[in-house]
């Protein structure tokens, strides 16, 4: 179908769909999301930004960059620098397994660093919107062992704009330090609802403990907003504290059909986090006995195993 035929509710239908999933990458969509990019409607080309999180592909990058520096609307900008975050993300990957098997349309040492700098101007630009700012550092969340991005992420949260507070929380989950653990819990009881929503969801991603008791409250006490009460009863799950599976396994049977769909998936993921602990523990124990009971093959002259 002709862009030109479209109109904005079949575009943004059609994009909805591919960022969904329910549509393949194909020569078709992408040629189709080119041109979407440059659509003269602001929420439209916001969308078809949105869509290239799924596509990774390093050509990208270039036009993700011009729009998040040119785009005449914020909010496709603040998208555009959402979606750099990708590639951070991807960057960071390859880092960590010292850049091999990378592919050739993945990326490389030199654009994850020019990725990384080029938000890292934008997070610190005083002339640049609130928006594209916290955007910016909740992108760079991703990039660990940097002070530069924990510096960041703890003035968003000192900042006086709560939207940069949330950003905050929203980047600690992302970046996974344990030194956001008391920023957090001091969160779970905040005044303000998108606040405290935040840091429920960072709770459960971080898998943090200590504030099992409060998500057991937020998910059984009566009067707790649906939304919240649904986000704290999955992040039960998420934390794997045993604590939690006897109020799951209740709220899977609750006569709310979202609270029990909720806590059944909670469920699984309380379940899988337990698994691979007690997985974790045997291989541990595993490694013991051969420390200290067997002779190491490896150091052998002629070893059982081949090193190659």
């Amino acid at each position: 179908m002709a862009v030109t035929r479209m109109s904005k509710r079949a575009k943004l239908a059609y994009l909805a769909d591919l960022e969904e999933g329910y549509r393949p990458f194909d020569k078709h969509a992408l040629k189709l999301l080119q041109a979407l990019l440059q659509d003269p409607d602001a929420e439209v080309r916001a969308e078809a930004i949105a869509c290239l999180w799924n596509d990774p592909d390093t050509r990208w990058i270039n036009v993700l960059m011009r729009l998040a520096t040119d785009d005449p609307h914020v909010d496709v900008r603040a998208h555009a620098v959402s979606v750099l975050g990708r590639y951070v993300y991807e960057g960071e990957q390859a880092r960590l397994d010292d850049w091999v098997d990378v592919w050739e349309d993945e990326i490389t040492p030199e654009d994850y660093e020019r990725v990384t700098e080029f938000l890292f101007r934008l997070a610190h630009d005083p002339d640049e919107p609130l928006t594209v700012r916290r955007y910016a550092i909740e992108a760079l969340a991703f990039r660990s062992g940097d002070p530069a991005v924990e510096d960041l992420i703890e003035w968003a949260y000192h900042h006086p704009d709560r939207r940069m507070k949330v950003s905050a929380l929203f980047a600690m989950a992302r970046h996974g330090h344990q030194r956001w653990d008391k920023y957090i819990l001091a969160e779970l009881h905040s005044p303000d609802a998108q606040i405290q929503y935040e840091a429920v969801r960072a709770a459960g991603e971080l898998g943090i403990t200590e504030a099992t008791e409060t998500l057991i409250e937020l998910a059984t006490r009566k009067g707790v907003r649906k939304p919240l009460r649904l986000l704290a009863i999955y992040a039960l799950g998420e934390t794997g504290d045993p604590r939690a599976l006897p109020v799951l396994e209740k709220l899977a049977r609750a006569r709310d059909r979202d609270v029990r769909d909720v806590a059944r998936d909670a469920l699984e993921e309380w379940l899988m986090f337990n698994q691979f602990e007690e997985m974790m523990e045997a291989e541990d124990l595993e490694e013991s006995f051969v420390g200290s009971t067997f002779p190491d093959v490896w150091d052998a002259d002629t070893g059982t195993f081949s090193k190659n």
